[in-house]
């Protein structure tokens, strides 16, 4: 293992520059940011200067320069908040993810986020479905695949109006009318879009962030009302009724998710007849003339534990499948 003039082989060597291979790129070190290579002749002199220049009983007692260790660059602690910023940084200079996205070969994989609402700062909520979504799109990337994750935000909706109405005056809320409240909730949700990309690039998502769908665009609204119209004339469209939740202060109807119950609160249950206003042609004969005969009074008899929904209470549903009572009351007053 030694050369023509008795020096090891390694001594020969030329340093090698550091690569980093990611998919079919090569991207080149940055400084500062990856542990340079230190070629073997070279790690082995600094070793001996560095045991030279100890002497007995300084560093730490009589053998320590005894003790032969490796001189390196690489730090050996994480510093995750200098470095992540550094390594985020290499990431977007290199065009590290649009790099591989363009050179990878395998078919196309395409990723919509299910976009979350632009209406404040970021939570564990968020952290937890973006890194889950990243996870699966570096995956698709390592398989070759062209991954291709695509940001979005949800603009419309009553928690962007409730963030402006919280943040102005009792008197301004007042004077605002539809107009200027849907100006100043589309001015905040498009600054909260630029916060919550910037949070989302400081998690490590990989990302087409430069060209997200947000649902205010003229564009993604458009196209909604493409998508809309074609339903409607496939006959997927009809106009009926469906009860909904109300919200009297926020004046607008509310989702199942949105609705919250007071804790210790106790409701009482009730029984309530429920007049028959009209019989309808499916019912048997004999059913049929005796609710008639009832002259107006039959009812059906219903049992809630919600008694505060009787005032908007409208119908009632019955199942083909099941069998009732037909059940005639004596009902008698003292």
């Amino acid at each position: 293992m030694f050369a023509r003039h008795g020096l090891p082989r390694a001594a020969h060597r030329q340093p090698q520059a550091p690569q980093m291979i990611a998919g079919s790129s090569v991207l080149r070190r940055a400084p500062g940011l990856l542990p340079s290579a230190v070629q073997k002749g070279r790690l082995v002199v600094s070793m001996a200067k560095k045991q030279n220049s100890k002497k007995e009983g300084a560093g730490g007692g009589p053998y320590s320069a005894t003790v032969t260790t490796p001189v390196t660059e690489f730090n050996l602690r994480a510093n995750s908040f200098m470095r992540e910023p550094q390594i985020q940084q290499f990431w977007e200079e290199q065009q590290v993810y649009e790099r591989l996205v363009a050179g990878n070969t395998g078919e196309p994989f395409t990723l919509h986020d299910g976009p979350p609402y632009a209406n404040g700062d970021l939570h564990i909520g968020h952290a937890l479905n973006k890194v889950l979504k990243d996870i699966i799109n570096r995956y698709q990337l390592l398989k070759c695949r062209k991954a291709r994750f695509v940001p979005g935000w949800d603009t419309h909706g009553l928690p962007i109006e409730l963030k402006v109405l919280q943040n102005l005056p009792a008197a301004q809320r007042a004077g605002l009318d539809t107009l200027q409240l849907r100006e100043r909730a589309r001015q905040y949700a498009l600054n909260t879009i630029q916060q919550q990309k910037e949070q989302f690039k400081r998690y490590g998502v990989w990302g087409d962030w430069e060209h997200p769908y947000v649902t205010l665009q003229p564009e993604y609204e458009a196209a909604q009302l493409r998508v809309f119209g074609a339903m409607f004339l496939n006959g997927h469209i009809y106009r009926g009724k469906k009860p909904v939740h109300w919200s009297p202060s926020s004046r607008t109807a509310l989702a199942e998710a949105e609705l919250e119950y007071p804790e210790g609160h106790t409701s009482r249950s009730i029984y309530v007849a429920m007049p028959i206003t009209a019989l309808g042609d499916k019912l048997p004969a004999g059913v049929s003339s005796t609710l008639s005969a009832a002259g107006g009074k039959a009812a059906f008899a219903i049992w809630t534990t919600t008694p505060w929904t009787i005032p908007a209470n409208l119908a009632v549903a019955v199942n083909a499948d099941l069998d009732y009572c037909l059940v005639k009351m004596q009902v008698t007053t003292q």
